[in-house]
Protein backbone atom coordinates (compact mmCIF):
# COMPACT_ATOMS: atom_id res chain seq x y z
CA UNK A 1 0.00 0.00 0.00
CA UNK A 2 2.83 2.41 0.84
CA UNK A 3 4.61 1.74 -2.44
CA UNK A 4 1.42 2.39 -4.38
CA UNK A 5 1.05 5.75 -2.69
CA UNK A 6 4.65 6.68 -3.49
CA UNK A 7 4.17 5.87 -7.16
CA UNK A 8 0.90 7.76 -7.34
CA UNK A 9 2.29 10.85 -5.62
CA UNK A 10 5.55 10.87 -7.57
CA UNK A 11 3.63 10.90 -10.83
CA UNK A 12 1.76 14.08 -9.95
CA UNK A 13 3.65 16.97 -11.54
CA UNK A 14 2.11 19.57 -9.22
CA UNK A 15 3.05 18.83 -5.58
CA UNK A 16 0.76 21.66 -4.49
CA UNK A 17 -2.19 19.27 -4.83
CA UNK A 18 -0.53 16.37 -2.98
CA UNK A 19 -2.38 17.05 0.29
CA UNK A 20 -5.67 16.88 -1.59
CA UNK A 21 -4.99 13.27 -2.62
CA UNK A 22 -3.49 12.14 0.68
CA UNK A 23 0.19 12.45 -0.19
CA UNK A 24 2.72 13.37 2.46
CA UNK A 25 4.56 16.60 1.66
CA UNK A 26 7.40 16.04 4.19
CA UNK A 27 7.37 19.83 4.71
CA UNK A 28 8.10 20.09 1.01
CA UNK A 29 6.80 23.63 0.67
CA UNK A 30 9.26 24.96 3.24
CA UNK A 31 12.15 22.98 1.80
CA UNK A 32 11.58 24.09 -1.78
CA UNK A 33 11.51 27.72 -0.60
CA UNK A 34 14.78 27.10 1.25
CA UNK A 35 16.37 25.61 -1.88
CA UNK A 36 15.12 28.51 -3.99
CA UNK A 37 16.61 31.05 -1.59
CA UNK A 38 19.91 29.15 -1.67
CA UNK A 39 19.87 29.38 -5.47
CA UNK A 40 19.27 33.12 -5.35
CA UNK A 41 22.07 33.52 -2.79
CA UNK A 42 24.33 31.55 -5.15
CA UNK A 43 23.36 33.93 -7.96
CA UNK A 44 24.28 36.95 -5.86
CA UNK A 45 27.62 35.40 -4.89
CA UNK A 46 28.41 34.45 -8.50
CA UNK A 47 27.56 37.90 -9.85
CA UNK A 48 29.58 39.48 -7.05
CA UNK A 49 32.65 37.37 -7.82
CA UNK A 50 32.43 38.10 -11.54
CA UNK A 51 31.91 41.83 -10.93
CA UNK A 52 34.88 42.02 -8.57
CA UNK A 53 37.01 40.07 -11.04
CA UNK A 54 36.14 42.51 -13.82
CA UNK A 55 36.68 45.50 -11.52
CA UNK A 56 40.14 44.17 -10.75
CA UNK A 57 41.12 44.84 -14.34
CA UNK A 58 39.83 48.40 -14.50
CA UNK A 59 42.31 50.24 -12.31
CA UNK A 60 44.20 50.40 -9.02
CA UNK A 61 41.12 50.74 -6.85
CA UNK A 62 39.39 47.81 -8.53
CA UNK A 63 42.56 45.76 -8.27
CA UNK A 64 42.80 46.53 -4.56
CA UNK A 65 39.17 45.49 -4.08
CA UNK A 66 39.77 42.21 -5.87
CA UNK A 67 42.88 41.50 -3.84
CA UNK A 68 41.04 42.22 -0.61
CA UNK A 69 37.93 40.13 -1.35
CA UNK A 70 39.63 37.27 -3.16
CA UNK A 71 42.38 37.28 -0.55
CA UNK A 72 39.78 36.74 2.17
CA UNK A 73 38.74 33.57 0.35
CA UNK A 74 42.28 32.32 -0.13
CA UNK A 75 42.47 28.68 0.94
CA UNK A 76 38.69 28.38 1.20
CA UNK A 77 37.77 28.24 -2.49
CA UNK A 78 37.87 24.47 -2.87
CA UNK A 79 36.14 23.92 0.48
CA UNK A 80 33.36 26.30 -0.56
CA UNK A 81 33.04 24.55 -3.91
CA UNK A 82 32.82 21.24 -2.06
CA UNK A 83 30.08 22.70 0.17
CA UNK A 84 28.09 23.89 -2.87
CA UNK A 85 28.36 20.51 -4.61
CA UNK A 86 27.41 18.67 -1.40
CA UNK A 87 24.40 20.91 -0.81
CA UNK A 88 23.21 20.42 -4.40
CA UNK A 89 23.68 16.67 -4.15
CA UNK A 90 21.83 16.36 -0.85
CA UNK A 91 19.07 18.60 -2.19
CA UNK A 92 18.57 16.44 -5.26
CA UNK A 93 18.51 13.29 -3.13
CA UNK A 94 15.93 14.89 -0.85
CA UNK A 95 13.70 15.65 -3.82
CA UNK A 96 13.93 12.16 -5.27
CA UNK A 97 14.31 9.92 -2.20
CA UNK A 98 12.25 11.79 0.41
CA UNK A 99 9.69 13.70 -1.64
CA UNK A 100 9.71 11.02 -4.38
CA UNK A 101 9.93 13.38 -7.35
CA UNK A 102 11.02 11.29 -10.33
CA UNK A 103 14.11 12.79 -12.03
CA UNK A 104 13.78 13.27 -15.76
CA UNK A 105 16.58 12.35 -18.17
CA UNK A 106 18.11 15.84 -18.14
CA UNK A 107 17.98 15.80 -14.34
CA UNK A 108 20.03 12.61 -14.36
CA UNK A 109 22.58 14.18 -16.70
CA UNK A 110 22.96 17.08 -14.29
CA UNK A 111 23.38 14.65 -11.40
CA UNK A 112 26.10 12.84 -13.33
CA UNK A 113 27.96 16.15 -13.56
CA UNK A 114 27.31 17.30 -9.97
CA UNK A 115 27.76 14.17 -7.84
CA UNK A 116 31.43 13.54 -8.74
CA UNK A 117 32.24 17.14 -7.80
CA UNK A 118 31.57 16.27 -4.16
CA UNK A 119 34.36 13.69 -4.20
CA UNK A 120 36.71 15.58 -6.51
CA UNK A 121 36.51 18.92 -4.71
CA UNK A 122 36.50 17.27 -1.27
CA UNK A 123 39.74 15.38 -1.94
CA UNK A 124 41.28 18.42 -3.63
CA UNK A 125 40.43 20.63 -0.65
CA UNK A 126 42.02 18.18 1.78
CA UNK A 127 45.15 17.77 -0.36
CA UNK A 128 45.24 21.45 -1.37
CA UNK A 129 45.37 20.25 -4.96
CA UNK A 130 44.69 23.35 -7.04
CA UNK A 131 45.26 21.40 -10.25
CA UNK A 132 41.76 20.03 -9.80
CA UNK A 133 40.40 23.16 -11.44
CA UNK A 134 40.59 21.68 -14.94
CA UNK A 135 38.65 18.55 -13.98
CA UNK A 136 36.10 20.18 -11.72
CA UNK A 137 35.71 23.06 -14.15
CA UNK A 138 35.00 20.71 -17.05
CA UNK A 139 32.26 18.91 -15.10
CA UNK A 140 30.75 22.21 -13.95
CA UNK A 141 30.71 23.60 -17.50
CA UNK A 142 29.01 20.47 -18.86
CA UNK A 143 26.50 20.55 -16.03
CA UNK A 144 25.82 24.25 -16.58
CA UNK A 145 25.11 23.74 -20.28
CA UNK A 146 22.70 20.87 -19.59
CA UNK A 147 20.94 22.76 -16.79
CA UNK A 148 20.62 25.88 -18.95
CA UNK A 149 19.14 23.87 -21.80
CA UNK A 150 16.77 22.09 -19.41
CA UNK A 151 15.56 25.38 -17.98
CA UNK A 152 15.14 26.74 -21.50
CA UNK A 153 12.93 23.86 -22.66
CA UNK A 154 10.87 24.28 -19.50
CA UNK A 155 10.25 27.89 -20.48
CA UNK A 156 9.81 27.08 -24.18
CA UNK A 157 8.48 23.48 -24.44
CA UNK A 158 8.25 23.72 -28.23
CA UNK A 159 12.06 23.58 -28.39
CA UNK A 160 12.01 20.00 -27.10
CA UNK A 161 9.61 17.76 -28.99
CA UNK A 162 10.44 14.46 -27.27
CA UNK A 163 9.48 12.96 -23.94
CA UNK A 164 12.30 11.83 -21.68
CA UNK A 165 12.95 8.11 -21.63
CA UNK A 166 12.45 8.02 -17.86
CA UNK A 167 8.76 8.72 -18.44
CA UNK A 168 8.85 12.22 -16.97
CA UNK A 169 8.60 15.08 -19.49
CA UNK A 170 11.66 17.31 -19.32
CA UNK A 171 9.54 20.31 -20.25
CA UNK A 172 7.42 20.07 -17.08
CA UNK A 173 8.44 21.83 -13.86
CA UNK A 174 7.53 20.23 -10.54
CA UNK A 175 7.39 23.73 -9.11
CA UNK A 176 8.30 27.32 -9.98
CA UNK A 177 9.10 29.89 -7.32
CA UNK A 178 9.44 33.64 -7.76
CA UNK A 179 8.30 33.14 -11.35
CA UNK A 180 11.54 31.56 -12.61
CA UNK A 181 13.25 29.31 -10.04
CA UNK A 182 12.84 25.64 -10.95
CA UNK A 183 14.95 22.59 -10.15
CA UNK A 184 17.27 22.95 -13.19
CA UNK A 185 17.64 26.65 -12.37
CA UNK A 186 18.84 25.64 -8.91
CA UNK A 187 21.31 23.21 -10.47
CA UNK A 188 22.54 25.89 -12.87
CA UNK A 189 23.06 28.27 -9.95
CA UNK A 190 25.17 25.68 -8.16
CA UNK A 191 27.32 24.90 -11.20
CA UNK A 192 27.95 28.59 -11.91
CA UNK A 193 28.93 29.31 -8.32
CA UNK A 194 31.39 26.40 -8.39
CA UNK A 195 32.90 27.84 -11.57
CA UNK A 196 33.14 31.26 -9.94
CA UNK A 197 34.91 29.78 -6.92
CA UNK A 198 37.34 27.95 -9.19
CA UNK A 199 38.04 31.30 -10.85
CA UNK A 200 38.83 32.79 -7.45
CA UNK A 201 41.13 29.85 -6.74
CA UNK A 202 42.92 30.41 -10.04
CA UNK A 203 43.28 34.12 -9.36
CA UNK A 204 44.69 33.53 -5.86
CA UNK A 205 47.07 30.83 -7.09
CA UNK A 206 48.46 33.18 -9.74
CA UNK A 207 48.96 36.03 -7.27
Amino acid sequence: MVSLRVVRCSQILSPEIWPLVGCRTMDFHSMRLFFALLALAANVATIGIVAIGVAGRTGPSGHALRERVFGALNGLELWLGFAVATTATLGSLYLSEIVHLIPCTYCWYQRIAMYPLVVILGIAAIRKDHGVRIYAGALAVVGSVIALYHRTVQAFPELNGSTCSSGVPCTAAYFTLFGFVTIPYMALSGFLLILALLYVDRSNSAA
